[in-house]
């Protein structure tokens, strides 16, 4: 059964209530008990274009509930509207493996793009709209008590919130039926339609753009067609005169920030910029950059990661193109030209990022499981480690940090999780080190590997005969520990340091298997990490992970002596 059959079931608070794991009494005490004044605060951000945007942030209570209503709504709207597909969607904003980029992929080598902007969006969808959705739609048809709880929980000061966690999907729900009107007078006029939140873009390559849509009044003013603001209109929006263009294929056009003359791409300034800003970092270990509202301030490590990770999403998918197209045509020298100038910069900031600029040390293992046996380790035995973690109240505040393979990370090395690439990542080491001329390498980086035979292009790299010892120091700020060898000298693994019992504990009828399993009776390392090892922590014995965690703690003091003979 799917999440939207068991919201159409629901006839009640409560019912919705347990839908979103929450409990009865605790939803209605937010709703009705916490006063309206007390549910948010408000702040004002700056607009782009000039002017200020109204912030209206729930209070967390209010906010947890918003969130778990968020998620239920949206594995609804991808429900309902998971036909149509990347290359099919209407809309693009606020929804998985879509973005800015997926929407100006539908208008690239157009003729004409035309784009508008809908007036107050997220305020022009108040109480009784939202709730006489749910009542109304077709694929919702809810219980008016239901729908009217989901309206009094999104809703504040009869309007959609911009700060609420709900209002994107909520907005996107009620959109879709401007999408519908759109697309249709879309494809009458022979247009391209997509929308990105309040931004509507159609897009065309026939010889004249279509009246009904837009045309052109004096001296190249564009406005809006009378058939296309009769259609927005019968959906209750209203379009934003101030933000009107037109652009023709003769000039820069972009949809959503992004220039689609040709391909999908950056503006050159803003990637200018971006490789200033990692010059200067690189150099001092600060950097500054423009707000919005053109105000100069120091930039932070987390936004400029975010501007390289987007300037590399929409870029490096032109340059593997490219490659590729080389290759067709049979030019062997692009095929083995280097990586492209975008990933060269975004590898030397990631570098930087992660092994220079740290803040706590850092622990690499080979795989993600590693990271959640050591964690729970490391909290059974917070009182004897305590510079690996501090305990507060009933969480824990850990002073080391893991690496964690992302998609992008491993993409932009060019490697995977395991000894390769840890490999990788020591032979690449020293030359991007010695780009940074800050006052970085205050803690190590410590690559944790398994004693197996993986581990023997580790100890090639390493050049030490003896790697029986409890570390090895490569370079720079880089450490490597060997798990500890077996008694027997067989290969150890991480998992081998929990006792028999634990190894052999089933789940659903399954035995562990840490190798190529058999589905039908055994499972693999990630169910057992988490449904074992994470899920019964306070019960499981680690006291085998006490001599790997003597071998972290020796690094620590022994790069500490090295940073205080420097």
């Amino acid at each position: 059964m799917s999440i939207l059959d068991d919201l159409k079931k629901t006839t009640s608070l409560s019912d919705l209530a347990l839908l979103l794991g929450f409990k009865p009494n605790s939803l209605s005490y937010i709703l009705y008990k916490i006063t309206d004044e007390n549910k948010y605060s408000e702040f004002t951000i700056p607009k782009k274009n000039g002017g200020e945007r109204l912030i209206k942030a729930p209070a967390d209570r209010l906010k947890k509930l918003q969130k778990r209503l968020a998620v239920l709504l949206d594995e609804c709207f991808e429900e309902i509207y998971k036909g149509y597909g990347n290359n099919k969607s209407l809309s693009h904003g606020f929804r998985k493996d879509h973005s800015i980029i997926t929407n100006a992929k539908r208008h690239k080598n157009k003729r004409y793009v035309f784009n508008i902007d809908l007036q107050d969006f997220f305020p022009s969808i108040n109480f009784g709209r939202v709730r006489g959705f749910f009542i109304k739609n077709s694929h919702f048809e809810l219980n008016a008590k239901v729908a009217t709880v989901i309206a009094q929980i999104a809703c504040h000061d009869n309007e959609l919130p911009q700060g609420s966690p709900c209002s994107p999907v909520i907005s996107n729900l009620i959109g879709h039926l401007l999408d519908i009107r759109m697309v249709n007078l879309a494809k009458k006029t022979k247009c391209t339609y997509s929308r990105y939140a309040d931004d509507l873009t159609f897009s065309t390559n026939e010889k004249d753009f279509p009246k009904d849509i837009a045309y052109e009044a004096n001296f190249g003013n564009w406005v809006p067609g009378k058939a296309l603001i009769k259609e927005i209109e019968k959906v209750n929006f209203t379009i934003n005169n101030k933000k009107v263009s037109m652009q023709y294929k003769t000039r820069r056009q972009c949809v959503t920030g992004l220039i689609v003359n040709k391909k999908v791409n950056i503006k050159k300034e803003y990637y200018k910029k971006s490789r200033t800003m990692c010059h200067v970092l690189f150099q001092t270990d600060e950097f500054y950059i423009k707000s919005t509202s053109d105000e100069i301030k120091p930039g932070t490590v987390n936004q400029l990661n975010g501007i390289l990770s987007f300037i590399y999403n929409v870029k490096e998918p032109n340059n593997i193109k490219k490659k590729e197209l080389n290759k067709k045509k049979g030019k062997k020298k692009e095929d083995k030209k280097k990586d492209s100038a975008v990933k060269n910069l975004y590898k030397k900031f990631l570098f930087y990022k992660h092994f220079f600029s740290l803040d706590r040390p850092l622990i690499i293992c080979e795989g993600k499981t590693d990271i959640i046996h050591l964690k729970c380790a490391i909290r059974q035995f917070e009182k004897e480690y305590p510079e690996f973690v501090e305990k507060n109240g009933d969480s824990f505040n850990f002073k080391v940090s893991f690496l964690r393979f992302s998609d992008n990370l491993k993409d932009v090395f060019s490697t995977a999780e395991g000894t390769s690439g840890l490999k990788s990542i020591m032979v690449s080491y020293k030359y991007h080190m010695e780009i940074f001329k800050g006052q970085g390498k205050k803690h190590p980086v410590i690559m944790l590997v398994d004693n197996d035979a993986g581990a023997n292009e580790i100890i090639k790299i390493l050049k030490v005969k003896d790697y029986k010892q409890p570390f090895h120091y490569f370079l720079e700020n880089l450490y490597v520990v060997l798990l500890p060898q077996k008694e027997d000298g067989q290969e150890m693994a991480i998992e081998d340091l929990f006792d028999k019992e634990t190894l052999e504990t089933k789940v659903g009828g399954k035995t562990f298997n840490r190798k190529k399993i058999d589905d039908e009776k055994e499972y693999g390392k990630i169910v057992f990490a988490k449904h074992v090892i994470e899920a019964h922590q306070k019960e499981i014995n680690f006291i085998n992970f006490k001599e790997l965690l003597n071998r972290f703690k020796a690094v620590l003091v022994d790069y500490n002596n090295k940073l205080t003979a420097s």
